[in-house]
């Protein structure tokens, strides 16, 4: 092959992006004598099995690249426990055609007629560029499709790229290159080293035995630095908002954002970003479309407090794999989108739909208004799927088939005993999970502004979306949608009842000016609560304590609706609080994380600031979980009243 020759004709040609098609094949499926209806690299994801194009054959095992051209014949055969591929189908042609130069060598030696196979030595970063591809073809815009386009030039960049130097001599790279290049090129992007080890075919212990071994720190670590980094560039060259920088790195939450940006710079990101402007006047905002701040990818939104997940946000949840998703919106698009139009007798056959879509379908249904619109979901629904608003369908009593929480969590025992199956997957949203758990109806707690979590969503069943942080209003609400307005009701009314009886007791025991602080603290800072953060303003809103008047001075000076601030641990000495509430770690910690988190409060119980405290002197200080306090819902609000009497001594 004469590199030169293909790489000018790539480089002269139109290319349109055609359809990219998932199949997975059990073992001992076989796809026979499918005829490609266009030119198409044939890109093998997982599994072992043999692969025959045109006759000519190609053993795989793992990842396995193949190209072929319109009408070739297509056999595959699956030798291992699933054998999983995708289809990129494309059209080339001159973009100026007369050339007899280009004509001629299109005759001669056409890279898009071409068949060739073989193993990239660097696997991931061409799964990494499919990967986004994929993503963007599936969203329905001309602007997504538009930007897959573009992926696809870079993903035949890459792919020429490993072809020219594995046939000049290079030698596969080993583990921790391509961890590390996958990082790189994916650190906006929401996965885990149980998936990237499962990709690079090894245990995620190993790969990070070795990866710390060779660079000195771990693949979390390193995807910190990797994020930190565009952010400070982001801070320094841009306007871009925090939540902005935030959402284009990878984290969700801006509040953790500005966390683990202090961490590591030693500086908050306003801080950052007015140093940066003190030493050079940025002409221009935006410098480059390379600055864009938007993420490639959209992520399901989720605030239950993920921003205390593992550093680096790659808290582990062992079942998610990265190789189902390409799976999961397959399913989705044959489901519920029909597979787009026939291209003749020779497609593949898939079926189309499940039991759960076929009833779904027979059901009667009703028109019901939520944060993103309108949705047309089955009246009485018997299979409901719950992301974040499990604390709400548990007080109704609800038909759930999947719900979100882990072990230590304060609704996991719960749910478990009810035999409700729950996953927790850091940082978005587990499709897969949710389809296979072939849902009626999708109940959800997503960002206003998150519709493509919710178009996703919705694919797999109709989709409901309300907000937990002002819970009372959302479970009236969905009591009517799901027929238990009056169930919703109750609940409402014996928490009114509950928190009427316990102000009372709380302005008997203490009276009404007693002052209290809610702070959060680690070894180098700490978080100083406002009555606006949603999850702390029981105590000031509902129970009636005054707010401290070193915060209700800070409170002053920043923007309405600030959740509170961040500083050092010298500003713990100002503190006249007469109560101290202290809440330690976060709301999905794993028991690791928690006694970690336990152990850094004893440090700083330790220190002096912290002693000469009023309230420490006093001993009125109080530890709360964040299980409950960093979230919302009628059984998490009510054991924060349960905690707040305990505080005050009251049975």
């Amino acid at each position: 092959m004469d590199w030169n020759e293909h790489l000018l004709l790539w480089n002269e040609a139109n290319v349109k992006l055609l359809d990219i098609r998932h199949q997975s094949l059990a073992h001992g499926d076989e796809l026979r004598g499918y005829k490609l209806p266009s030119n198409a690299f044939l890109w093998v994801t997982y599994g072992r099995g043999r692969v025959m194009l045109d006759g000519v054959g190609y053993a795989v095992d793992g990842f396995h690249l193949l190209h072929g051209r319109k009408g070739m014949s297509l056999d595959i055969i699956s030798s291992g426990d699933r054998l999983e591929y995708d289809l990129i189908m494309y059209k080339a042609f001159l973009a100026v055609p007369g050339n007899r130069y280009l004509d001629r060598l299109l005759k001669r030696s056409s890279p898009f007629h071409i068949q060739y196979g073989f193993t990239p030595h660097a696997p991931l970063a061409l799964h990494s560029k499919f990967e986004i591809m994929e993503q963007s073809w599936r969203k329905l815009t001309l602007l997504d499709k538009l930007y897959a386009k573009g992926v696809l030039y870079q993903f035949v960049h890459e792919l020429l790229g490993q072809m020219a130097g594995q046939e000049l001599g290079e030698t596969r790279a080993d583990l921790v290159s391509q961890a590390t290049r996958f990082i790189e090129t994916s650190y906006s992007d929401a996965f885990t080293v149980e998936g990237l080890a499962e990709l690079l075919g090894c245990s995620s212990s190993y790969l990070t035995r070795v990866f710390k071994k060779q660079q000195g720190t771990t693949p979390n670590e390193y995807l910190t630095q990797v994020r930190i980094e565009h952010a400070s560039r982001l801070l320094k060259e841009t306007k871009a908002s925090l939540q902005e920088i935030s959402l284009s790195i990878g984290y969700l939450d801006v509040y953790y954002f500005s966390r683990v940006f202090k961490k590591q710079t030693g500086t908050s990101p306003l801080r950052f970003r007015s140093l940066a402007a003190e030493i050079s006047v940025q002409k221009s905002p935006f410098n480059s479309s390379g600055q864009a701040i938007v993420p490639r990818k959209g992520q399901g939104y989720n605030d239950n407090d993920s921003h205390y997940g593992k550093e680096g946000d790659l808290t582990m949840y062992k079942d998610l794999k990265l190789s189902v998703g390409a799976v999961m919106l397959l399913c989705m698009t044959l489901l519920f989108s029909g597979c787009g139009a026939s291209t003749g007798s020779n497609e593949p056959s898939a079926t189309a739909g499940s039991s759960a879509t076929v009833a779904q379908e027979q059901q009667q249904t009703k028109l019901v208004k939520h944060m993103m619109g309108e949705s047309e979901i089955p009246i009485n629904p018997q299979r409901i799927a719950v992301n974040g608003l499990e604390d709400i369908m548990l007080a109704l009593d609800a038909p759930m088939v999947h719900a979100q929480s882990m072990k230590g969590q304060y609704l996991y025992d719960t749910l478990q005993a009810k035999k409700i199956p729950s996953v927790y997957t850091p940082g978005g949203l587990n499709y897969e999970s949710i389809l296979s758990s072939k849902p009626d109806l999708i109940i959800a707690n997503l960002l206003a502004s998150d519709t493509e979590s919710y178009e996703q969503l919705s694919k797999i069943a109709p989709t409901i979306v309300y907000d937990r942080s002002d819970w009372k209003t959302s479970i009236a609400a969905i009591g009517k949608a799901i027929d238990l307005e009056e169930k919703a009701q109750l609940v409402i009314q014996d928490y009114e009842e509950k928190l009427l009886k316990a102000k009372e007791a709380i302005v008997a025991k203490i009276g009404t000016d007693r002052t209290l602080a809610f702070i959060r603290p680690s070894e180098k800072d700490v978080q100083l609560f406002f009555p606006a953060f949603s999850y702390t303003n029981i105590a000031y809103k509902d129970l009636g304590l005054t707010l401290e008047p070193m915060l209700a001075n800070l409170q002053s000076k920043e923007e309405e609706g600030t959740w509170g601030i961040e500083a050092s641990l010298e500003t713990l000495s100002n503190l006249t609080a007469d109560y101290l509430f202290v809440t330690v770690g976060g709301s999905f910690d794993s028991e690791d994380e928690a006694q970690a988190a336990l152990q850094e409060m004893n440090v700083v119980e330790d220190l002096k600031v912290w002693k000469s405290i009023p309230a420490v002197k006093q001993g009125h200080v109080y530890k709360m979980s964040s299980r409950h306090w960093m979230l919302n819902g009628p059984t998490a609000d009510s054991m924060k009243i349960d905690d707040v009497l305990a505080a005050f001594g009251i049975q």
